[in-house]
């Protein structure tokens, strides 16, 4: 059986009764979201150990729920709800790092990388999003 980069074997991707295997743009979302927690583990090992409990445990739980959110909307009939639910919560992520970089946890690189990580994310979920309303979802 061949892996990709991210580990993911097509066919065993969450998927609702017999559906073929997954698009190329869903695993691409999967991917880039693991490599996004991959670098968030890396950057708030960094972070005083005073906030490893705060602040940076919220991020990677919001990472966490990103991750959720995004097999809750691969596997809902009615994308629309969990959709919105995704898009929102990323936005949730992006204010968590600029309120990391306006604390001094990460130098003035950091954000810059990690927004660009969410906001290629952004853009997937968008593509996502317009792709079930073009299909007459009421997304």
């Amino acid at each position: 059986m061949s892996h990709d980069v991210t580990g993911h074997e097509p066919s065993a991707a969450p998927t609702r009764g017999a559906q073929p295997a997954l698009p190329q743009a869903y695993v691409e979302l999967v991917s880039r979201l693991e490599d996004m927690d991959v670098y968030v583990h890396q950057i708030t090992a960094h972070w005083p150990k005073a906030e490893r409990h705060g602040l940076a445990a919220d991020v990677r739980r919001q990472v966490t729920l990103l991750h959720r959110l995004v097999a809750v909307a691969w596997k809902r009939k009615s994308k629309s709800g969990a959709l919105f639910e995704l898009d929102v919560e990323l936005y949730v992520l992006k204010t968590l790092i600029r309120k990391a970089y306006r604390l001094g946890y990460i130098n003035a690189n950091r954000p810059a990388v990690w927004i660009g990580h969410a906001d290629e994310l952004g853009q997937r979920i968008g593509a996502w999003i317009r792709h079930e309303s073009s299909r007459g979802g009421s997304v």
